[in-house]
């Protein structure tokens, strides 16, 4: 098959590579199996007794994450011992395997990608019948699967061709069998996997597992590089505002262990503790709040943690504040569908762009990240869950995320629904109406609210500490804040947890619910509470520009949504709605404040307006980073008062809620993309067409100049071309400032 090859392999991991050997060193009992290892999915595997074990189900993998076969002439030798816990399943017993995966590829050439992408492989090892299997063979003679079996695979690759062979032993026992064949050198290259089979896409908790222990891989087809290793400190998000820096570790769950987490400091050549902080049992995040900072330099910092007797780092920088530069420049991103995990060349592009401060405005995640559904209970399982979709978020950006300060903010999909009204933190009501819904429209989180509590703690807990932070319904956190950083003021705003479900509110016409109608008395969109935050933030007199981070846009920007981009009139996911406090919002924050947004998976630069045309703010909202449910703004008709040069869809509409809105720029989709037939293109191309891409905002203090700039997913920022941004990007824009 045809691999694309990304720019994140050669810059990212620039360590020697050199052949080497691998032999597992478990012990103990924990969940999480160590830096060397991916478990996919994290829940279903764990050390037990210094043994791992994997719940037999459809496509559970123990990726050994320093070891790839990259070909050449060459041997690979693996080994390990295996048994099946459980009686011989009646159901499809041939699909349980025990044993290995090898030559794990994606679409991508990226080692991670494979982890959850992965299209081509090969299996081998012991099935639940006791027969062996290799590739498309299967022995005659069978073992007791029940007792360990000792597996031992050994491949000659020479050119094109690649002899395998399998054998197979009881430990205490004297039954073996061995298989034999021949292969495509090809076949072998990319990831290796022990390999716990079973034949439901679910694992049941109490049903069959497979046990592991001294797994061991070796030869000179192998490459080793152990900058591949991920954990236990996984990466770090940091703000700073107003001398107080507050940064956040996300770690393993490293359960047992009592050892602290430390935050180091670079002082005059030396590394100087200045805090520790224990791991949340639940969310497995290590807090630090560093009060009287000096903004006025770049301070390096290392996050450091003791595991099973070895010292592990993360380093990077807290940069000094940039209020006496000219400009600032904020890179904003949401909505990323997993599908090019790990988003190599925006990552990259990102790095080589260098904003001052990032955003990501929600869907760091989707319930479909890397395969195998999802989990609502119980909370521990469904947490870990949630943890593995997250760590590959965080995986992506670790390296661009060390070095400078981020806002992240939950979405819907974060918190595992498809659509989030919090309804002030209430628990979903009469859910049993709608088993399974993703919408939820009455109102209210799905989620056991320790559950959300953990997610936002693994999102925002780096933020500066909430302005009002009394918890709403159910006991569930809020995090609204403001920021100072870098001459500019940021409001930190949470728009889905107290805005009102629609269906407590909406009324029938004809037989549908009439979403106009939500201007009734009672419903909410951002609160009483942050209402009153952004009355006192707009007077506040600090900052030369004034942005408001919001999840979602104030008005309904798209006309084509889903699979086939028919035309839709829906508004309710945005925040178009209820109108009334929609305009009392915009209102209160006026002219002369940028919003910036994502969720809709399509960028778009518009002017507000309440009473009149363009009296309210510019909304900036940004399109995904890997779109999948896709959108467009395709209006029949020109808007009024379109600029000449401009695209016909620019100009001055009434959305479908009756918001007056002047659309100055969109970054829409390629018509056609969202009926790619799949495996017709790479991933990455996929994306591309389908109006996958990120933002940036340049902030010139001294013109009081914003540029607004939507760029592509598929460009090299080091080499920026025209048409690298969407049709009607770069858009500048004056506003007043202080200077």
């Amino acid at each position: 098959m045809k691999l694309v090859i990304t720019l994140f392999s050669s810059l990212l991991f620039s360590t020697t590579i050199h052949a080497a050997s691998f032999e597992s060193q478990w012990t103990g009992d924990r969940i999480w199996i160590g830096p060397e290892h991916w478990a996919n999915p994290l829940q279903d595997w764990r050390v037990n007794a210094g043994e791992v074990v994997g719940l037999a189900a459809y496509d559970r993998t123990l990726h050994l994450l320093t070891h790839q076969v990259t070909g050449g002439s060459g041997d690979l030798e693996m080994e390990v011992q295996v048994k099946l816990d459980g009686k011989m399943p009646k159901k499809s017993p041939e699909a349980f395997v025990g044993g290995f995966r090898i030559g794990v590829r994606g679409e991508l050439d990226n080692f991670r990608h494979a982890l959850v992408q992965g299209v081509t492989w090969m299996d081998l090892g012991l099935r639940a019948d006791g027969s062996i299997v290799l590739n498309d063979q299967v022995s005659n003679h069978k073992l007791n699967a029940n007792q360990w079996i000792r597996l031992r695979f050994n491949a000659q690759l020479s050119g094109a061709k690649a002899s395998l062979k399998l054998m197979a032993e009881e430990v205490d026992g004297e039954q073996t069998a061995t298989l034999e064949t021949t292969v495509l050198a090809d076949t072998l290259l990319g990831n290796v996997a022990l390999l716990a089979n079973g034949s439901d896409r679910a694992a049941d908790p109490d049903g069959s597992s497979w046990r592991f222990r001294d797994w061991s891989v070796a030869g000179r087809a192998v490459e080793e590089n152990k900058a591949h290793r991920f954990g236990p400190i996984l990466w770090t998000n940091y703000t700073l505002s107003r001398n107080i820096l507050k940064l956040t570790a996300l770690m393993a769950p490293v359960e047992g262990s009592e050892a602290p987490v430390r935050l180091e400091l670079k002082r005059e050549g030396s590394w100087v503790e200045a805090g520790s902080s224990a791991v949340h049992p639940m969310a497995r995040t290590a807090h630090f709040r560093l009060e009287n900072w000096d903004d006025t330099e770049a301070v390096e910092y290392r996050v450091a943690y003791n595991w099973e007797g070895t010292d592990y780092y993360w380093s990077g920088t807290v940069r000094k504040d940039p209020r006496d530069e000219r400009s600032f420049t904020l890179g904003a991103f949401s909505c990323d569908n997993g599908y090019i995990f790990p988003n190599s060349r925006v990552v990259e592009n990102t790095r080589i762009q260098d904003p001052d401060m990032l955003y990501f405005a929600g869907d760091q995640i989707y319930e479909s990240f890397g395969g195998f559904g999802k989990i609502r209970s119980p909370v521990d399982l469904a947490m870990l869950d949630y943890l593995r979709k997250y760590w590959m978020f965080g995986w992506s950006w670790r390296e661009v995320l060390k070095d400078r300060p981020s806002v992240i903010l939950p979405d819907d999909h974060d918190v595992f629904q498809g659509n989030l009204w919090g309804h002030g933190g209430r628990s979903v009501p009469n859910m049993s109406e709608n088993p399974g819904g993703q919408d939820f429209p009455k109102g209210g989180y799905v989620m056991d609210p320790a559950w959300v509590n953990a997610v936002e703690r693994t999102q925002t807990s780096h933020l500066p500490d909430p302005v009002d932070p009394k918890p709403v319904e159910q006991g569930i956190g809020v995090y609204f804040t403001d920021i100072n950083y870098g001459g500019l003021s940021f409001a930190v705003v949470e728009d889905r947890k107290f805005k009102s479900g629609p269906g407590s509110f909406a009324h029938e016409v004809e037989g549908e619910a009439d979403v106009t109608a939500l201007t009734l008395e009672g419903a909410e969109l951002l609160g009483p509470r942050q209402e009153a935050f952004l009355r006192s933030w707009i007077k506040e007199d600090a900052g030369d520009f004034k942005v408001a981070l919001t999840q979602t846009i104030f008005c309904k920007v798209t006309t084509h949504t889903g699979r086939n981009l028919n035309a839709s009139e829906s508004g309710a996911d945005s925040n178009g709605w209820p109108q009334n406090k929609r305009d009392l919002a915009l209102d209160i924050l006026g002219r002369d404040v940028v919003m910036v947004h994502g969720d809709q998976h399509l960028g778009a630069l518009v002017r507000h307006g309440v009473d009149e045309w363009e009296d309210g703010p510019i909304g900036f909202m940004v399109p995904g980073t890997a779109n999948g449910f896709p959108r467009a703004w395709w209006p029949e008709e020109a808007g009024e008062n379109r600029k000449q040069d401009d695209p016909y869809w620019t100009g001055r509409y009434l959305d479908s809620l009756g918001n007056k809105m002047t659309v100055l720029a969109v970054a829409n989709p390629e018509k056609g993309s969202n009926l790619i037939p799949k495996g017709a293109q790479d991933p990455e191309s996929i994306g591309h067409q389908k109006g996958s891409g990120h933002g940036l905002i340049h902030f010139d203090r001294k013109t009081g100049n914003v540029t607004f700039e939507t760029w592509r997913l598929q460009f090299d920022a080091a080499n920026p071309k025209p048409g690298d941004q969407f049709e009607g990007f770069p858009k500048t824009l004056k506003f007043s400032t202080s200077k």
